[in-house]
């Protein structure tokens, strides 16, 4: 079982993270986007841990969903709102909960995808972070079903996400800037997808 405060420090690892990749993000973006992700996910992940530090009460749901809004004001960017859309996502799964077992945390990567899939609308093959995120959240659960092993599981995660985030490389992309851009943009991977991996290593 964990508790809010352990669910506060998980925010913060993961905030951090990402704020130290804001230059890799933001030099990979540069290739396929408007080369500002690393910027636009400093300001992200700065307001959801804050939020979260702030927040005095024991609700999950409440909490998550006071990030997500943060999130959005902070970062009204493509990728901050779909972040946002995820994080909603687990606020109404975490409503009125005070704590979470061991096999809700595993539902959390599926869960986090549905709500960036319902808003964004993108699919598999599109190069975006889903290209990452969906093999992410299928390797954690099957894992975990195999295992039993909270660690085991989120470990092979992050191996998935990474492996899925570099076959990204080669893609052409289907949506966004990075679609118009063809070729010049197919040779690198999504930065997406990077920062995908970049969030599933973090929790190991």
């Amino acid at each position: 079982m964990n508790s809010i405060d352990d669910v506060k420090t998980l925010i913060t690892e993961i905030s951090n993270t990402v704020i130290q990749n804001k230059d890799t993000l933001s030099d990979l973006d540069s290739k396929s986007g408007d080369g500002d992700l690393g910027i636009s996910m400093e300001a992200a992940f700065a307001a959801i841990n804050t939020s979260c530090q702030e927040y005095d009460g024991d609700d999950l749901g409440a909490m998550m969903l006071k990030a997500s809004m943060a999130c959005n004001r902070a970062a009204p960017s493509t990728m901050g709102t779909l972040i946002s859309s995820g994080i909603l996502s687990i606020a109404k799964l975490l409503k009125s909960k005070t704590s979470i077992e061991e096999q809700e945390l595993i539902t959390l990567p599926k869960t986090f995808t549905e709500g960036i899939v319902s808003r964004g609308k993108a699919e598999l093959g599109d190069k975006t972070i889903l290209d990452a995120l969906v093999p992410m959240a299928n390797a954690v659960e099957e894992t975990y079903a195999e295992s039993n092993d909270l660690y085991q599981s989120f470990k092979a995660g992050a191996v998935a996400a990474e492996e899925a985030a570099e076959a990204t490389r080669g893609m052409q992309a289907r949506i966004g800037r990075a679609k118009w851009l063809g070729k010049r943009a197919a040779e690198y991977p999504d930065a997406g997808a990077m920062l995908c991996a970049i969030i599933a290593k973090s929790l190991v």
